[in-house]
């Protein structure tokens, strides 16, 4: 769990400085349709689901989730390598940070507003 936080802080570091340093080369990677595998904060279960991903801008996103009967919406920015999103459901809130995964895909932490544990995500298509 250490490791992908501490990979995504490098990667999410890169990823901003690469964007300002040559904002033509932020291109979108990552559109599309994925299937999602989750762990709940705290080791607390697991789940899967769908997720889309949509480019709504240079670098802005738009997520949409299905997990079971739940629908989660999010808003994001990011170079498509590394995206940072909001996202809500109902009255839960919370961030998720998205580092591209070599071959394709993604792999993801993510954590409720105001929790302390944080939980993860791999999407693949």
């Amino acid at each position: 769990m250490r490791s992908i936080v501490l990979k995504a802080f490098f990667c999410l570091s890169l990823g901003i400085g690469a964007y300002f340093a040559a904002p033509e080369m932020a291109l979108a990677r990552g559109p599309g349709v994925y299937n999602v595998e989750g762990t709940n904060p705290g080791g607390n279960g697991t789940y899967s689901g769908r997720a889309t991903l949509a480019q709504t801008g240079e670098s802005t996103w738009k997520i949409t989730w299905r997990i079971g009967s739940q629908s989660w919406e999010g808003w994001g920015i990011g170079d498509g390598k590394v995206i940072a999103v909001n996202y809500r459901s109902g009255g839960t809130t919370g961030v998720i940070l998205m580092i591209e995964k070599d071959g394709g895909g993604y792999e993801s932490v993510w954590a409720n507003s105001g929790s302390t544990a944080v939980g993860t995500e791999v999407w693949t298509k």
